[in-house]
């Protein structure tokens, strides 16, 4: 029987719709097996010094506004959850967590969003389970570094606990209070003892991050002293892209980074150490090298999951608007 293309019973708009919603299955599938694919090449064949991972977890759902943009999805928690657990990094510096307290204030309908369920557990210890010591940052707790229990401890902190008491550099009167800067030493199994900053400055106001950055790193006698060890390692999203701003906290940052620490100079482990111009970490509205890692003491890479050529996405290819950082660093002789 012939079908005539303008027989009531099949309209012309039926055919671009059912293409349509043939693409759309297709895309979700094929969304669905990439975010059970976490695939990634480092190409060292040794390790001498230690492994380590940073990420800013926070939501680029529209839904997660009223959780302050934090990691507030179920679905995204679960696909970092597995894919953390496959790479188990010695060190972990995570950003925009959510807070223990912030589910206590929302009252969640919606049991997608991680606030629908009792928080029996901090969010940080679920992504990490026990194997983990946790030091997140004595203001909100947005921002937390973790040290695996085989690998070493983080002084202060008994292993494998929970502490808040990361050194914290004071906000500015003014300046949005739900960024930090904050440290933590490390001494790994071998006995090297470093600390970690976890950088997270302001992300809109460029005098604001770069208030927050004098206070931390070029105050004589700063009212907080969160760098105590000769050897430091700043790793972070630093809100600044050093290869495509030009702002007030660019110039800050410049200072910061050939003044070194300690009289040793600091070396770009991400960014340009890997790529000219860098790959970009965060993807969402515009496009730049927010994150990105230095030390003073280490040599080694660290790569841009779901950007560096062979490696998937962290979040499995939704949810988070950064990319995670990853790699090894070692001790030079």
């Amino acid at each position: 029987m012939k079908i005539s293309m303008t027989d009531n019973k099949h309209p012309l708009w039926v055919i671009p719709v059912v293409f349509l919603s043939v693409v759309i299955i297709l895309f979700a599938i094929r969304g669905n097996g990439r975010a059970n694919e976490f695939r990634w090449e480092m190409g060292i064949s040794e390790r001498t010094g230690f492994s380590i991972l940073s990420v800013n977890v926070g939501n680029s759902d529209l839904s997660c506004q009223k959780y302050d943009w934090k990691l507030c999805r179920k679905d995204v928690e679960g696909r970092l959850t597995e894919n953390i657990a496959r790479l188990k990094p010695d060190i972990i510096a995570f950003q925009e967590l959510l807070a223990p307290w912030q589910c206590e204030k929302t009252q969640e309908t919606d049991p997608e969003k991680v606030c629908y369920d009792e928080q029996e557990e901090p969010q940080v210890r679920r992504l990490l389970g026990d194997d983990y010591s946790i030091v997140c940052d004595n203001h909100k707790h947005f921002e937390c570094t973790a040290v695996l229990n085989t690998a070493g401890e983080i002084i202060g902190c008994p292993i494998g606990s929970h502490c808040n008491l990361a050194r914290t550099s004071p906000i500015d009167e003014g300046c949005r209070d739900r960024f930090s800067i904050s440290a933590v030493t490390v001494k790994l199994r071998t006995g090297v003892t470093f600390d970690v900053v976890n950088m997270h400055p302001q992300n809109i106001t460029a005098s604001c991050r770069s208030q927050l950055l004098r206070k931390a790193f070029l105050e004589e006698v700063p009212e907080v002293a969160i760098i105590q060890e000769a050897k430091v390692l700043l790793i972070g999203d630093f809100n600044l892209d050093p290869w495509r701003d030009n702002d007030e906290s660019f110039i800050v940052w410049q200072q910061i980074f050939q003044a070194g620490w300690d009289g040793q100079p600091y070396q770009y482990h991400s960014g340009i150490a890997e790529k000219d111009p860098p790959y970009y970490t965060f993807k969402f509205v515009i496009k730049k090298t927010l994150d990105f890692a230095v030390s003073n003491f280490a040599t080694g890479q660290i790569i841009v999951l779901g950007e560096s050529p062979g490696t998937m996405r962290l979040d499995g290819g939704s949810g988070n608007d950064h990319r995670a950082l990853f790699g090894f660093l070692e001790f030079p002789p």
